[in-house]
């Protein structure tokens, strides 16, 4: 029985776009940001992917989720995305993005989600992966830059010392001589 009293019975052409218009039910991804105040004193504010991140967190705290898979997968690996670039693990950051925009990506292509919003997110938590594969990847250079430096010190340190070794045997070689 239809009991509207502000249309028609006959709703008309609108009844077709329903489908594709934002849905009023559904769960909505609970996301805490809890903003630091370092930036207040001294600091630059949060870097490139850190606001990447919390941008995802917002644009996927509006997107109305009308399938429990999908919101139980969002609402762990969203949070888990700024959680991971907070602290710099990147490689985890990267996977959960890319996690977070295939839950993106398969909740609009089965329109559970709004699905210019979730493209939008998702192409936001792709290019966030994209930016901690390269936060990865330096890492990488500088760790094996330092440790290129630690084993020519050490190299270093061994040569010095096996100088040592010698002249003190060239010493000892030189006093039985002259006894």
């Amino acid at each position: 029985m239809y009991t509207s009293t502000t249309q028609p019975r006959n709703a008309g052409p609108e009844s077709l776009l329903s489908s594709a218009a934002p849905r009023p039910f559904g769960l909505r991804v609970r996301v805490s940001l809890d903003t630091t105040q370092r930036f207040l004193f001294g600091d630059d504010g949060p870097s490139l992917p850190t606001r990447l991140a919390e941008e995802l967190c917002v644009l996927v705290a509006r997107i109305v989720v009308s399938d429990f898979r999908i919101h139980s997968q969002l609402d762990r690996t969203v949070p888990a995305v700024l959680r991971n670039v907070r602290l710099g693990f990147w490689s985890c950051a990267r996977r959960a993005a890319l996690d977070a925009a295939s839950a993106l990506a398969c909740g609009a292509k089965r329109r559970v989600l709004q699905p210019c919003m979730a493209i939008e997110a998702a192409n936001l938590a792709l290019r966030l992966a994209g930016l901690c594969e390269d936060a990865e990847r330096s890492v990488r250079i500088e760790r094996q830059q330092v440790e290129d430096y630690r084993r020519a010190v050490r190299s270093e340190f061994a040569a010095l010392h096996r100088e040592r070794r010698e002249q003190e045997a060239r010493r000892r070689a030189e006093a039985e001589e002259s006894l």
